[in-house]
Order: structure tokens, then sequence, then C-alpha cells
């Protein structure tokens, strides 16, 4: 039987967060480990496979990077931006209440030409995750990390499928229940591929240029999911303008991509994505040597039980 640990290590460095999976926690200035809650975690060790695909590859510079993997740590980059979703949250007054409380007001707003570079890396990073035959099902702001310069960082790969696979589906607004329109998929999330993934970053967009989510304006209870669930299956839509990222949110809802190469290939043409900096991936030389710090950790006893 697997055993589940309830307490955080205190070895592991500095608490940064708790996902549903492992725990995250900052090394140094440039490590953090990310270590399974439970033993013998398939999730957590699926994850650590992909990150080991991706290392076959020629690096994608808007995925989270991965330095070194073993069975119970895994030594990440550390993002000090935190994850979109702390930073937009950050931007809102909400009431006290079930469901994270009603949103209030949009204190402020990133601008355009951020918002823009980052849908172009996210959807560059998607882009790249196709290539190689994979969705990452599970885009969602939580799952999304920003380095210190801003770049946008795909992460959390534990829920990565096959393109062409039956959809598992997740919460709304990242993801939808088809309707009519799907024919015999109707009343499933469909396959895995570049209609489901191009939903949920068309609601990631959303996020960005208005600061709440899809039907988060508080006209509609937090706790009432259902009513959400069934508006996005009718395709009834938040009201969206003439604005070009407008226009990509409602193709993104509406599955009018073909893949993810199309929806980046649109979003590479945004000015945000012009005209500021770009994100590089890191060099080799780097990456090795924070691979052998990351081996000596371990061979120090990092992982070891508290």
């Amino acid at each position: 039987m697997s055993r589940f640990r309830k307490q955080i290590p205190e070895s592991h460095g500095e608490f940064i967060s708790l996902g549903a999976v492992g725990w995250v926690h900052k090394v140094n200035g440039r490590i953090a480990l990310k270590s399974p809650r439970e033993d013998n975690c398939d999730e957590f060790a699926h994850e650590n496979k992909m990150y080991e695909i991706f290392g076959s590859h020629f690096p994608c510079p808007d995925l989270s990077h991965s330095f070194l993997r073993v069975p119970t740590g895994n030594f990440l980059a550390l993002y000090t931006g935190g994850t979109l979703e702390e930073r937009l949250r950050g931007h809102q007054n909400r009431s006290e209440g079930p469901g994270g409380g009603i949103i209030m007001e949009v204190k402020q707003k990133e601008s355009i030409s951020l918002v823009e570079r980052w849908i172009m890396e996210l959807s560059n990073a998607a882009a790249w995750l196709e290539s190689l035959g994979y969705v990452h099902n599970d885009i969602r702001p939580p799952n999304l990390l920003l380095d210190a310069h801003d770049h946008l960082k795909l992460a959390d790969f534990d829920s990565v499928q096959e393109i062409g696979t039956p959809a598992e589906g997740s919460a709304a607004p990242w993801a939808r229940v088809l309707g009519p329109e799907a024919g015999e998929e109707c009343g499933s999330f469909g396959v895995n591929g570049a209609r489901y993934e191009q939903f949920a970053i068309g609601s990631v967009l959303y996020l960005m240029t208005r600061g709440y989510e899809p039907y988060d304006d508080g006209t509609i209870d937090p706790e009432n999911a259902p009513v959400v669930v069934d508006l996005l299956q009718r395709m009834e839509f938040p009201p969206l303008g003439e604005a070009r990222l407008d226009t990509i949110i409602e193709k993104c809802w509406k599955g009018r991509f073909n893949s993810l190469t199309d929806l980046a290939a649109e979003t590479k043409l945004l000015p945000g994505a012009i005209d500021l900096p770009r994100a590089t991936a890191f060099e080799e030389k780097y990456c090795s040597q924070i691979r052998k710090e990351c081996e000596q950790l371990v061979e120090n006893g990092i992982l070891d039980e508290d």
C-alpha cells in the first residue's frame, strides 16, 4: 500500500507550494525541488517520464525546465514570478465566501503587449507538445509560471496524454463538454487534440485580457458550476469585442484552429510577441553545471526522510 505524506518535508528547502501530486520547495536561487506526496505515485512518475522525452528533443523555451529527475524528486528551474493565477488574483478585490468569493473589482490589468507575448508563449508551448504527439491536458492558470522577466512557462506535465486518446476533461471554464455540433461525441470532452487544448487557451486569454475567468464577473454564484458547464456546452460564451485578441479567443472557443501550430503561428504575429524580448532556452553548459549541482544535493541527502 502506498504511503501518503501529510507533513511538509523540512529537508527539501523553503516550501513554495502544494499540488495534487507533490510538494515544491525552493532549494536556492536556481533550483526548485518537486517531490511526491505519495510513495510510488504514478502521476509523479509520468511527469518524470515526460521530462525525459522532452530532454531528447531540441528544448522549447516556453516550457518549465527539469535539470534532473530521480524516482523521489524532480529538480526544476526556479521561476520567481509565481503562477499566472497568483499574479492575476493579486489584481482582484473579492468578497469572502465559498468558491473564492465573488469578484468585486479588478484593480489593475496587465498591458496588452505583455498579454500578447504571454499568449504567444503559451500557444508555442502547446504547439511544441503537439509536434511530439502530445497534449498538456491541464492548461490552467495555476500551471502557468512566470520567470523574473515575465516570460510565461507551461508547467506540470503529470496529465499529458497522447493526441487522439479520449479526453478526460477538466473543470469549466478550462474544458468544455461538447454539444450537438459534435455529433456522436456530444456529452463528452471528445478526444485529446487541438480542439480540446485551444479551448483552454482561449479561456486563459480571456482571463488575461479581463482580469477574471469567463463567467467569474459576479453574475453567477461561484458555487453554481453546473450553470457554467451548461452555458459552455450550448456555446453561450461571454460577450467579446472586435479586438484582435478577442478574435483569437472566439476562434479557440469554437475550435476553428485546425492545429495548435496554426494557433501559435497567429499569435506570433501579435505586436507584443514581436516587439518584446523573446525567451531563450538554457544553454547546455549551464544545464550540465546545474545538473551536477542537483546530483550533489541528492548525494548529500536532500531527499532523505526527515
